[in-house]
């Protein structure tokens, strides 16, 4: 999805509380802040939204019970994209009545993958704003992805066509419920780290991958959390080296 688009989401919803929670001596990093190691192959670092939910019995919508409807074209964020298939859903409440329920759209082009077109039904009022949930279920990773937005209902409308209708799914999700921007720029500096073409960085707490980016596209990366508090990790990979400068306890995740 537009990068730009969510990293302004993340801002407005999160707040970052930085500042190391280990010291500049620690011993394992000679006093740096930082530890370095070398690598043979680049890391592959991903987060793993995987969970273990069932498919919903969503049923589709009675056309005879609704005044209107509109048309939303709904596209995945990139970072679901990878897991769509023909069994995935998207469906539409409104006050948790189901109003819309589409699968993916065929496309042999991959760069279409992920894109839903679902007709949407509605008694409200041309030109109201109205409270709607988007729910996707990915077949794939087992798991059910909400998002409750408002907007002006209009009778008629294509959604999603003159600017593209990118659902942040994954932020608050079920099984990252908490989620912040972290600046990485300040916590490189330490290493003098100039990022280049094929750097790319991850956070971690613990051995779990939290979020990843490309050090070209931005150097601030929104950190998925299970709960508050948690301590994150940051490790960037340096293409040219073939290093990995990894900064322990650079934050804990404050939603």
């Amino acid at each position: 999805m537009n990068k730009n688009i969510l990293y302004s989401i993340a801002i407005l919803l999160a707040s970052l509380t930085l500042g190391a929670c280990g010291s500049d001596d620690d011993d394992n990093n000679d006093g740096k802040g930082y530890s370095e190691t070398t690598v043979a192959e680049t890391p592959t670092w991903q987060v793993d939204y995987s969970g273990n939910d069932n498919r919903p019995d969503w049923q589709e919508p009675n056309p005879s019970a609704f005044e209107n409807w509109t048309i939303m074209l709904v596209e995945l964020e990139d970072e679901l994209k990878p897991y769509t298939s023909n069994y995935d859903l998207l469906a539409l409440f409104v006050g948790g009545e189901l109003r819309g329920l589409t699968t993916p759209a065929l496309s042999t082009d991959v760069n279409d993958k992920g894109t839903f077109v679902m007709k949407a039904y509605g008694n409200e009022v041309d030109q109201n704003m109205v409270n709607l949930t988007l729910k996707y279920y990915c077949n794939q990773l087992k798991q059910t992805f909400s998002r409750t937005v408002q907007m002006r209902y209009e009778m008629g409308k294509v959604y999603g066509l003159e600017e593209n209708l990118v659902p942040p799914f994954t932020l608050g999700s079920a099984k990252y419920p908490v989620f912040m921007m972290l600046d990485v720029n300040t916590i490189i500096a330490k290493a003098a780290i100039q990022p280049a073409l094929g750097d790319y960085f991850a956070t971690f707490v613990g051995e779990e991958c939290r979020g990843v980016s490309s050090a070209i596209d931005n150097l601030s990366l929104i950190v998925l959390g299970r709960e508050e508090g948690e301590i994150i990790t940051l490790k960037y990979y340096q293409a040219a080296t073939g290093k990995i400068f990894t900064f322990s306890d650079v934050a804990k995740i404050n939603q």
